[in-house]
């Protein structure tokens, strides 16, 4: 990072570039597209545990596949609809096909795809189209042993729990709950499987049950397959605001994140080696709590009745057609999560990362296995995650609040900055004062570095000198400017992070901007450029350490056309809150130089050597 000394704000301004990777990290995308599929039957195929050449795969399935009876049971497809949520499961191998999610359990508001509009909502698909066409589905259940596997995999389960008919099974579920269980049984291998779900109107989270069995022999541990990229299916494209899905867990005590691109390509870094388990893998040790995949605001994680060990994620890439027909590299990520099969309840929780719904889920399904988990553990906070979210929490408390009040997020964001930079006001003067006073002795300044630079070390005034310098750089201590930059900087995460943890902000509108929670859909952003021309006239009003014209019109035109390229693409509610910031702030500066205007008539102290008339005051 290179360093600007004659403009330390410019310095900060480089450091929080140098920062902004590990705050807001990019992900690669994985989102999905159906265009770029194969031709498999969805959800015919379980994914492998360790990728292996196609023709093996086939010449292995040839053989176990002959060991198993035919399948005389037909195959159908089961939907269950909830106030919260719409399900499909595919009879064969008792997967989801489709997970949409309806409504904000907490305001009650219906829930879309960013793909939509207002005009035209669409619904918000949680389970990727391209994983479906490569034969991978949410919740298929694999075993040590391939043969099993296959059997598992593309045999059509009886569904029991529903009215029975020659065609598809729909349960309306408007209240209460209900439990469905899939069962296959196979002759010829002697082998039974059992999955049963069981679902509640009022929550996101699905308590699911597995028993597998061979020749009357049961079966201790399988693996649970949760994604392939779980999250809004819509999104064209992925940035520092929006993350792509990925993989976290908690295992070992504490979070792990995993992006997909990483999975992927297994280069290593500085400060770590290759994967021995080589690229498209990555097994995560430690005893497991809770794993899953999403993206910013939904996700599914399983959550096994007991700790189990053995979690593994894999990825699988794919090209996405772009809207100017070029073609980019993106990756479907899913979690291969280990779970009991004694029958006992894993737990899944599929819907928003929304951090008033994930607290209450997360003491639901610790009651229910009997241990503590924290489903918040979901959310990236980022860097400096227990700060940020120690702000985030009552800052979205207020901001909530605030909206009560005005009935608009845009209106609450507004107040709330003025609210802030009203606090801050102390620290803006102060800091005012030191610029001041370190811009007039700035000229004093130069004149003893010039002086001291052409002086011996044996000069017995070079102490003196030296003695002054020290005392004017006391006085004029440009650390004091920075200050509230500084004090001001952990709002602004915290109120990112507060935007990406609360569903209310999603698809919030406010003047022309439809969604509050992602950049404004127009060729030209006007919030941004807003934002960069009212800092623009802050910057020049505001005093500066230096008295030098071009340093000044470098530090007004360059922090903000850095910040016009950070918040190009950020969230419209904290590019609001930027700008508000920045009028604010102008009305403060203006108050500021007005009622601090008497003291810039006095004069720096005189150079040393140097006379100073000074005119007495005409009667």
């Amino acid at each position: 990072m290179q360093q600007q000394r004659f403009v330390l704000a410019l310095v900060i301004s480089a450091a929080i570039l140098l920062l902004w990777g590990y705050l807001f990290p990019i992900k690669t995308p994985t989102q999905n597209n159906a265009n770029s599929a194969t031709t498999e039957q969805p959800a015919a195929s379980l994914p492998s545990p360790s990728p292996q050449p196609l023709a093996s795969e086939q010449a292995t399935q040839k053989s176990e596949t002959a060991f198993s009876s035919a399948d005389n049971t037909p195959q159908r497809t089961l939907t269950i609809k909830t106030p919260l949520y719409d399900v499909k499961f595919d009879s064969r191998g008792a997967v989801a096909t489709s997970w949409v999610i309806k409504k904000n359990k907490d305001s009650g508001h219906n829930l879309y795809s960013v793909a939509g509009s207002n005009n035209n909502p669409q619904p918000l698909e949680l389970i990727s189209e391209v994983g479906k066409k490569e034969g991978e589905s949410p919740l298929a259940l694999f075993t040590d042993d391939a043969s099993l596997n296959t059997i598992l995999a593309s045999k059509n389960y009886q569904i029991n729990g529903v009215e029975s008919n020659d065609g598809d099974l729909n349960i309306d579920l408007a209240d209460g709950e209900k439990r469905v269980d899939f069962v296959l049984h196979d002759e010829a291998s002697g082998l039974t499987a059992i999955k049963s779900f069981n679902f509640r109107a009022d929550r996101y989270s699905v308590e699911m049950t597995a028993k597998v069995t061979r020749n009357d022999q049961a079966i201790p541990q399988a693996k649970l397959v949760i994604g392939p990229s779980i999250g809004d299916q819509g999104i064209p494209h992925y940035n520092f605001y929006s993350v792509a899905p990925e993989g976290v867990a908690f295992a070992g005590g504490q979070v792990h994140r995993l992006a997909a691109v990483a999975i992927h390509k297994n280069e290593g870094g500085w400060f770590s080696s290759k994967r021995p388990e080589g690229a498209d893998r990555e097994n995560v040790g430690g005893s497991l709590d809770w794993a899953g995949v999403g993206d910013t605001y939904f996700a599914m994680v399983a959550v096994p009745s007991r700790p189990t060990d053995g979690l593994e994620y894999q990825t699988k890439s794919f090209e996405h057609p772009l809207a100017d027909g070029k073609k980019e590299e993106r990756y479907l990520v899913k979690a291969l999560v280990p779970i009991p099969l004694d029958g006992s309840p894993t737990q899944l929780y599929v819907g928003p990362k929304d951090h008033n719904l994930l607290s209450s889920s997360s003491e639901q399904i610790s009651k229910s296995v009997g241990r503590p988990l924290d489903l918040e553990g979901t959310i990236n906070y980022g860097f400096l995650s227990g700060m940020r979210r120690f702000l985030a929490v009552p800052i979205l408390k207020s901001i909530n609040f605030l909206q009560s009040v005005t009935g608009s997020y845009g209106f609450s964001i507004i107040l709330f900055t003025g609210l802030i930079y009203s606090l801050f006001f102390p620290l803006k003067w102060r800091s005012s004062k030191a610029m001041k006073k370190a811009q007039k002795l700035a000229p004093r300044m130069k004149e003893l570095q010039e002086k001291i630079k052409g002086m011996k070390q044996d000069d017995p005034r070079l102490k003196e000198l030296q003695v002054e310098q020290l005392r004017l750089m006391k006085e004029g201590n440009p650390l004091g400017g920075c200050l509230p930059l500084l004090v001001q900087m952990p709002f602004f995460f915290a109120l990112y992070t507060a935007i990406t943890i609360s569903l209310d902000f999603r698809q919030a509108s406010f003047l022309w901007i439809p969604d509050l929670s992602s950049a404004e859909p127009y060729l030209i952003h006007i919030l941004p450029i807003l934002m960069a021309g009212s800092m623009m006239v802050v910057q020049l009003i505001t005093p500066t350490p230096s008295a030098d014209p071009l340093q000044r019109k470098m530090m007004a035109i360059g922090m903000p056309v850095f910040m016009l390229w950070i918040l190009w693409s950020a969230p419209a509610g904290l590019v609001i809150y930027w700008l508000v910031g920045n009028v604010v702030g102008f009305a403060q500066q203006f108050i500021i130089n007005r009622m601090t205007k008497s003291e810039d008539d006095e004069e720096p102290p005189p150079a040393e050597g140097k006379r100073v008339d000074r005119k007495s005051p005409k009667n």
